[in-house]
């Protein structure tokens, strides 16, 4: 045999890994794959077909694929022709083209190599070295630095020690003056529920005689509901001394009535006229403190309802006025415990049917029928020794259920108190 042939089969070196051969091996599947556009196209081995489609062989794959090429020497001398070394690296070649000595030259190029890799991870590993050694040396100059900054730390918490001491002992003293002025608080208390006693013992004592009085009188039992009625609105108004005093002139009055013929006291019929509720002594007619005594009073409060709403939110759609108005009038029943109705012009208004609410009363007009009407119906309808408010500005109103016997407060007056 030739030096060629003996080169051809001469034993691989040991030290090839399938590794070194990545390269020339996806050369050699490129190959395969470019060769089937020739005519005619390249025979490649039959193995090649599990790995034609692959982009990049995996790890896994260089072996078999090795194995493969090492066995078709035909393949391998043809595809070692085109082997350049702008496509496949030094080992690559020698191991496609398999030149005499080829073998010597792979493992020379390999031990260069590992040469080259040992002097390169020397480098490395003196420039880790450095880099250990200079970050050590930072940290000791960071070090030395928090330290300086860590006694000076100390420096100013031992200052902050010492005023928090100092505020210690001024707390201390803010707490012994503190409790004696909770001492001195519990005794104004003991004194006040004293002081409520007595207001206690003298408004049973006056409710007493109340009572007795009207027991005195027998025949006149109409008075004596109404002065039942006036003494829980004077006990919700219990400071209210001059509120008292003028339910006691109404009371005079309803006794002195009471011995004269029946004439203008009554209605058609024989039946009892409404009086309109007296407001105590010092409350003007249409004031913030009128309007809010008349709507705790207990009395049945009639709203005029697009009125009041148009009034108050003027710049809002006729539905969304008329909801924010209920819901409005829902929380004055709730601060007040009130007996209140609203009424609207028109039963077929759309949203009537889910207007209605569960503190507050909620009334739409028939057909035909106008608000104004309802209203003094309702008015009409309560038993005359029931009281009865009416909210509206309109003058023709408020002169009819005045007649009537009714109070009346502006719709201003209630949407103040309403948005308060």
């Amino acid at each position: 045999m030739d030096g060629t042939q003996r080169d051809d089969t001469a034993a691989t070196p040991s030290a090839l890994e399938h590794r070194h051969l990545r390269r020339a091996l996806e050369f050699a599947l490129d190959m395969a794959r470019e060769g089937q556009k020739l005519r005619p196209p390249l025979k490649y081995p039959a193995a090649f077909k599990p790995y034609m489609k692959m982009s990049r062989l995996p790890a896994s794959a260089l072996g078999p694929m090795r194995r493969i090429v090492e066995a078709d020497d035909v393949f391998r001398k043809r595809i070692g022709a085109g082997a350049l070394p702008d496509l496949v690296d030094p080992v690559g070649i020698l191991w496609l083209q398999r030149p005499a000595g080829w073998t010597e030259r792979i493992a020379g190029l390999l031990s260069d190599a590992a040469d080259e890799a040992t002097r390169a991870g020397a480098a490395a590993e003196l420039h880790r070295e450095a880099r250990k050694r200079e970050a050590a040396e930072q940290v000791a100059a960071r070090s030395r630095v928090e330290l300086l900054a860590l006694e000076a730390r100390v420096v100013s918490l031992r200052d902050e020690i010492d005023q928090l001491r100092a505020d210690l002992i001024k707390a201390h003293e803010a707490n012994i003056e503190a409790r004696a002025e909770l001492i001195d608080a519990r005794n104004e208390a003991r004194h006040a529920k004293d002081r409520e006693a007595a207001a206690t013992s003298k408004l049973e004592r006056a409710e007493s005689d109340r009572a007795a009085a009207v027991a005195a009188r027998q025949s006149a039992e109409g008075v004596r509901d109404s002065v039942i009625a006036d003494r829980a609105a004077a006990v919700v108004e219990a400071t209210e001394l001059s509120g008292m005093a003028a339910l006691a002139q109404d009371l005079a009055e309803q006794l002195a009535a009471l011995s004269s013929p029946p004439t203008d006291r009554k209605g058609p019929r024989g039946t009892p006229r409404r009086r309109a509720l007296p407001l105590p002594g010092g409350v003007a007619g249409d004031s913030e403190a009128a309007t809010e005594y008349l709507v705790r009073s207990g009395a049945s409060v009639v709203i005029d309802g697009y009125n009041v709403a148009k009034l108050g939110w003027p710049s809002l759609e006729l539905e969304m006025q008329r909801q924010v108005l209920l819901d409005a009038v829902e929380n004055v029943a709730r601060r007040y415990g009130s007996d209140l109705t609203v009424v609207f012009d028109g039963a077929s208004v759309i949203g009537a049917s889910a207007d209605q609410r569960r503190l507050v009363r909620v009334v739409y007009s028939p057909d035909a029928v106008i608000a104004d009407d309802v209203i003094r119906s309702e008015v009409a309808r309560l038993p005359a020794a029931r009281h009865v408010v009416v909210v509206t500005n309109d003058k023709a109103i408020v002169t009819d259920v005045r007649a009537m016997g009714a109070n009346t407060v502006s719709s201003d007056r209630f949407v103040a108190l309403a948005k308060r």
